[in-house]
């Protein structure tokens, strides 16, 4: 039987305490989820045509059964979360802080690069899912796919119903693989670009 196993990537090569959480959650992901179905990537930098240039991804799942973008976020505490006031907090030791850039809508744009690479070959919505492996409790009013490791996996097994053959499956990879840009230098350019705007 054809599979995606030997499909899993994973360019992370971070030690850093900082990066912990989404090491945590690539090791998760691929213990959790069969690698007959599901390719997991983790930790690429694609490129774009939009403000940034490129797009720093921290995990994406291919399979047929879909799609899924994952944005990690290592915020302790407790987090809270209004799509209708578009705003993301956190919550720690009785101090509030706001969440900048709003990770839903950060996932997006990056949702917005896969779709642009991938072009005609998408079949379905790419699903948007934003993780916190270290917070406590969550307050989430109007977004779907918010919140812990184990929220995580279930909102992918949500989706069981074959959308894409092995075969496109597996061209989908390739084609991502082959726009990951892997150059340290290339890393460190998105980064100040990205502070340059929200710090």
């Amino acid at each position: 039987m054809y599979s995606l196993k030997g499909s899993i990537y994973n360019f992370k090569k971070k030690r850093s305490k900082y990066y912990a959480d989404e090491r945590y959650v690539t090791q998760q992901l691929l213990k959790s989820l069969p690698h007959r179905q599901y390719a997991v990537i983790s930790d690429l930098l694609l490129p774009n045509d939009g403000q940034f240039r490129t797009s720093q991804i921290d995990h994406l799942i291919i399979s047929i059964y879909g799609i899924f973008c994952i944005e990690t976020k290592s915020h302790k505490g407790w987090i809270s979360g209004s799509k209708a006031h578009r705003l993301f907090k956190q919550i720690l030791f009785r101090n509030s802080f706001r969440l900048t850039p709003n990770p839903v809508e950060q996932n997006n744009s990056h949702i917005r690069t896969v779709r642009g690479l991938i072009g005609e070959r998408l079949k379905a919505p790419i699903v948007n899912i934003v993780v916190f492996p270290s917070a406590e409790r969550f307050f989430i009013n109007g977004y779907e796919d918010v919140g812990s490791v184990n929220d995580m996996i279930e909102s992918v097994f949500r989706y069981g119903e074959k959308v894409y053959s092995y075969e496109e499956a597996s061209k989908m990879i390739e084609v991502i693989c082959q726009f990951n840009i892997k150059k340290p230098i290339e890393h460190v350019k998105h980064v100040q670009r990205v502070r340059a705007v929200h710090v």
